[in-house]
């Protein structure tokens, strides 16, 4: 990407849809140009309403973390990682070690994200206790703890509600240094107090104007336990980017893609137009740039199947013109 514009990656959905169109749209992202491939930690397709309850109809989904392994071995140059692995349903430590294993098969592109995990199918039909909000956080803080020791190479014991360890050390670390804890979330009373303890990057979510708001506040809870603000890099996460001629064509693009993920058609369409990415490339890049502006330095974007080419080499255009 070019000098002074925000720096672009995506997080490549692993529903409805194969591995060999994962592949397909992984290697293309690195070979336009683009900073960063995500893949999601989900069991069952998340996306949309009806997603969010504990009976919600099944659908294909292809695993997370071997679906970044897959990326690392497809890929040469682009930075790796799940947005964000979920506490509800990872062991921390075998989580780290697997962080490990694709930072070596990546030599050394890997970002641990981590997050309180939230889908209640996810939990539900593996047997995971999906807790209350409360404790799904201090589990988040008990295994950001935990991570951020293991990655520094300390020798981990932990014996709490939420994570035990006895004498963990992950070995052999990362290739180059320590690599970055990410934790995602915006809450602003409990979640940005977990990234100013524990995180070197925050990836966090809302408009302009709100996402502005948190990271204000992030700044503020670092202040408040001593730690220089800007030790944290600071992302947005996106809804999906559909670009077009019009505004209308671009709303209309992305709304079939979301019905190919199951949303009913009046929810993808409203899902569509509300999208802030959902224009031409002087819009998108208007947005992009607010966000830049606002204090981020990375904008990470979902990515649905059917992966759309034509908004990929726009995107990549206005980011290297």
């Amino acid at each position: 990407m070019s000098q002074g514009a925000i720096r672009i990656g995506f997080q490549v959905w692993g529903q409805h849809t194969s591995w060999s169109e994962l592949a397909a749209t992984a290697m293309r992202i690195e070979a336009l140009g683009f900073d960063s491939l995500w893949a999601n930690d989900h069991f069952f397709p998340a996306a949309g309403a009806a997603a969010t309850r504990q009976d919600a109809a099944p659908g294909p989904f292809l695993e997370g973390w071997i679906t970044l392994a897959g990326f690392a071995g497809l890929t040469s140059r682009i930075a790796l990682g799940i947005l964000v692995s979920a506490a509800g349903y990872r062991n921390v430590g075998l989580t780290v070690k697997q962080a490990t294993a694709v930072d070596h098969v990546s030599g050394g592109r890997m970002t641990l994200g981590l997050g309180a995990g939230w889908h209640p199918r996810d939990h539900a039909a593996f047997g995971f206790e999906q807790l209350p909000i409360g404790d799904r956080l201090s589990r988040l803080d008990a295994q950001a703890a935990a991570a951020r020791a293991l990655l520094r190479g300390e020798t981990v014991t932990m014996a709490g509600p939420y994570v035990t360890l006895d004498r963990a050390v992950n070995l052999p670390g990362a290739v180059r240094g320590q690599m970055p804890l990410l934790i995602g979330g915006s809450g602003e009373r409990r979640t940005l107090r977990i990234v100013a303890r524990h995180a070197d990057v925050w990836n966090g979510e809302g408009d302009v104007e709100t996402w502005a708001r948190r990271n204000r506040i992030l700044d503020e809870h670092c202040a408040a336990i001593g730690r220089d603000p800007a030790a944290i890099r600071r992302t947005v996460g996106l809804p999906p980017v559909s670009i077009r001629a019009t505004h209308g064509a671009a709303v209309e693009a992305l709304a079939v893609r979301l019905e190919h993920n199951g949303l009913p058609p009046n929810e993808a369409l409203a899902m569509a137009a509300a999208s802030p990415l959902a224009g031409t490339r002087a819009e998108v890049g208007d947005v992009l740039a607010a966000y830049m502006a606002a204090g981020a330095v990375e904008a990470i974007a979902d990515w649905p199947a059917p992966f759309d080419e034509q908004t990929l080499e726009q995107l990549a255009h206005r980011a290297t013109s």
